[in-house]
């Protein structure tokens, strides 16, 4: 969860805390103070502020029900072997890196960036790459998914299921150098 997403959470937290302080309060008998907002609350020009403020909550309770479902959990995540002397763990940052420098090792890509993400019993992988305007895309992409494909599964020991390459640009400009 990132700042934005922490300050929604004190923010939401701290009113809710708050309201439920007012509740208690209220029903302990402490009913004039409460009774004197809530006339200025109901008062028509105070409605559309009210309003404002319900919707804008309605939205803020939604974004953090939205984030606790999904998560940022994609980020962290790894790939784990089980190995008889213990866990061995692959970020799949370390996964798109790999599949990166191999899509710089066929010849014709200038540019390659990876995402990674896992599938049923394994990883898919996609890339994006700027190639040079002089190669066959569909012989480049072919030969990118099966090296990607292979180098990954060598070298971490898991199944990549699918790998998908997206051509956004071509490009006469020479790579950079590592």
């Amino acid at each position: 969860m990132g700042p934005f997403d922490r300050g929604i959470l004190a923010i939401y937290s701290i009113t809710l805390t708050l309201l439920g302080l007012v509740a208690v309060a209220f029903m302990a008998g402490w009913q004039e103070p409460w009774l004197r907002l809530w006339r200025e609350i109901s008062l028509p020009d105070n409605r559309e502020v009210l309003w404002a403020l319900v919707a804008v909550y309605i939205i803020m309770g939604s974004r953090l029900v939205w984030k606790s479902i999904r998560g940022e959990h994609k980020k962290k995540q790894a790939v784990v072997h089980e190995r008889s002397l213990g866990e061995v763990r692959v970020s799949l940052p370390a996964i798109e890196s790999l599949a990166e420098k191999e899509a710089y090792n066929v010849e014709g890509v200038r540019e390659a960036r990876a995402r990674v993400g896992t599938a049923h019993e394994g990883i898919s992988v996609k890339l994006k790459v700027t190639v040079t305007p002089d190669i066959s895309v569909p012989q480049l992409s072919e030969c990118l998914q099966q090296q990607v494909k292979d180098r990954v599964h060598n070298v971490v020991g898991i199944t990549v299921h699918e790998v998908r390459v997206a051509v956004e640009s071509f490009s006469n400009r020479k790579s950079r150098v590592e």
